[in-house]
């Protein structure tokens, strides 16, 4: 067991209230016990354009997956990748056992991850998706197409992935969905982040937990448009007003401070907010920020897991 690296910024140095972020290096060990990824491929309709697309996601199953036993449920964390990746980021071995260590010492409860993406066809113009991610995708940075990726995930991946393994969803209604959303969150760094950010405020209804990772919200705005603080506020907590007798929880990471500098900006008022309550204890609070040393890769994310599956799904 190596020694974790605990990484403390308290009032003053960087926000004006304490992150807390611990770095275990054990993630990048070998581990004793091991789960499986499978591809579970679904159709969308939901860009209103009259085009049905053939897609897919990556399933990380936990090592004590057993698809007999059907007593034994399954929490889902979905993880949107960042630009110029794919939902092979962590099917490959050398990533996928990054995910096989988080679970490995028994500190984190196994859970169901789902790696998906906002690109219609990541086996098509590869070259120009790694090279600058401006291919078409349903997040709302491709002008052609309308930003109804929170749509995607709710009315194709969900039922796509949940009916197929031992979830808690049992039909696909949106009324099912709402029922489970407290067994359900969505993650996602960079680009995905901003997409976490969107899902939080379209789709509150169907997740209680998010995790967005190095990068803010741009307020419905597309990336490189201009906001304003209030506008922000304003689109995180209109939700939150329509559905005050949801509970929900926000789990915000960042690498050092010059990572996302916008992430850290928006985490110094977005917790003062009027609808927000900050500490890691899902039954009081309901916003958390850890702040790392690490730069920007998609590859952390086990890393980031370690801190926020702490507390994810704790109600």
């Amino acid at each position: 067991m190596s020694e974790k690296k605990t990484i403390i910024h308290k009032p003053g140095e960087v926000i004006d209230f304490e992150t807390v972020f611990v770095e275990n290096p054990d993630i990048k060990g070998e581990p004793t016990k091991t789960g499986r990824v499978e591809r579970v491929d679904y159709t969308t309709d939901v860009y209103e354009d009259g085009v049905t697309y053939p897609k897919y996601c990556n399933v990380y199953l936990p090592y004590c997956y057993d698809p007999a036993d059907k007593t034994r449920k399954y929490n889902v964390l979905y993880y949107q990748h960042g630009n110029t990746c794919d939902p092979e980021i962590f099917a490959v071995p050398e990533t996928r056992t990054m995910f096989d260590k988080l679970f490995d010492s028994g500190e984190i409860e196994p859970c169901i991850i789902v790696s998906t993406t906002y690109y219609f066809d990541v086996t098509k113009d590869v070259e120009e998706r790694k090279r600058t991610g401006q291919v078409p995708a349903g997040d709302g940075s491709w002008p052609e197409i309308k930003a109804n990726y929170y749509r995607e995930v709710v009315e194709s991946i969900i039922p796509a992935v949940e009916l197929r393994y031992n979830t808690y969803l049992t039909e696909n209604t949106p009324e099912a969905i709402k029922a489970t959303r407290d067994h359900r969150a969505f993650s996602g760094y960079s680009r995905g982040s901003v997409a976490t950010w969107s899902i939080f405020h379209n789709d509150f209804e169907y997740f209680r937990w998010y995790a967005p990772m190095s990068c803010h919200t741009t307020a419905g705005h597309r990336i490189r448009e201009e906001y304003t603080a209030q506008e922000v506020m304003d689109y995180l907590q209109e939700p939150i007003r329509k559905h005050p007798e949801l509970p929900f929880f926000i789990f915000a990471s960042n690498g050092h401070p010059k990572d996302v500098a916008p992430m850290t900006e928006q985490m110094k008022y977005i917790p003062k907010g009027e609808c927000f309550s900050y500490g890691t204890d899902p039954k009081q609070n309901n916003i958390f920020f850890a702040l790392s040393d690490f730069t920007h890769t998609d590859l952390l994310v086990p890393y980031y897991y370690y801190n926020s599956l702490k507390v994810l799904f704790k109600a």
